[in-house]
């Protein structure tokens, strides 16, 4: 779930030539630079969740960028499926920037998704499939699943863009945010070191129906009767989530959990389109 932020606008003048009149400046997108954690100055952590989370969504946006790691599994009787989502991400800005790789383990249909979104267009490919010969990547934006040349496939299209969309709202601290904001604190919070680093664990839980609205998956958990999700969030003294966790068990057993570690706040990523000439263009 991609962290919503302001881009940031420099203001250049452009060159003319010796004639005509001159042109006045114009506003250019620039991109910020991550700063690594090592350099973000020690914040104090609020002991109230909105609190809390207007301080994380500061931090995030001023590191600029991450890498994370999702692991999902739901189980319901003997069946079990799990699937992992590793991503680099650019949290400064919009639209977000992402490299995402989505290893969906159903035993009935495994699969293994590439994703990358970049400048609002998203390319997409799945391991062992072409969209064309020689071509195994899609572009994809959501002007394309309104053409109306592209109606028939119009379901498909925008199932694919909200796959990728949500996977991409998962890694990002969007919505483990949105469940702290609207949750409660169970307890006070623990220091504890998490893999090397010095962090405070924060329990909660929040009502399954004030995310209903706003998140797909908490609507259908919230049809089943699901009154809470519990989760427990672990943030270091820069204010930067290191992990968050979320577990759910429905009135008729439906298991979940989720775990996000998020490492290496603030470090160069390099997210690219891919080659333009494996790129399959919808409605080309």
């Amino acid at each position: 779930m991609a962290v919503a932020i302001a881009l940031s606008l420099a203001v250049t003048a452009a060159c003319t030539g010796e004639t005509g009149p001159e042109k006045p400046p114009k506003a250019v997108r620039t991109t910020p630079q991550p700063v690594p954690a090592a350099r973000l100055a020690a914040v104090t952590l609020p002991g109230e969740p909105a609190a809390l989370v207007e301080v994380i969504t500061r931090q995030v946006r001023a590191s600029g960028s991450v890498r994370a790691e999702h692991a999902t599994t739901s189980a319901e009787g003997n069946k079990r499926i799990e699937e992992k989502i590793t991503a680099q991400l650019r949290t400064g800005l919009t639209p977000p920037s992402a490299q995402l790789t989505i290893v969906d383990r159903d035993p009935a249909d495994p699969s293994t998704t590439e994703a990358v979104l970049l400048n609002g267009v998203i390319y997409t490919r799945v391991d062992g499939e072409e969209q064309a010969p020689g071509k195994p990547w899609v572009q994809l934006t959501r002007q394309d699943a309104k053409n109306p040349e592209l109606a028939p496939f119009a379901k498909l299209l925008t199932g694919l863009i909200d796959q990728v969309e949500n996977a991409l709202s998962q890694m990002s601290t969007d919505t483990g945010l949105a469940l702290v904001r609207n949750g409660t604190f169970k307890g006070e919070p623990a220091k504890e070191t998490l893999d090397g680093v010095q962090v405070q664990r924060y329990s909660g839980a929040t009502p399954a129906n004030k995310l209903a609205g706003k998140d797909p998956a908490f609507a259908a958990l919230s049809k089943t009767g699901l009154k809470e999700v519990g989760w427990v969030l672990w943030v270091d003294d820069k204010g930067l989530p290191r992990k968050f966790q979320v577990d759910h068990v429905t009135p008729d057993e439906l298991r979940g959990s989720q775990t996000i570690t998020y490492a290496r706040w603030g470090e160069p990523v390099l997210i690219e389109a891919p080659p333009a000439n494996q790129i399959h263009k919808v409605g080309a």
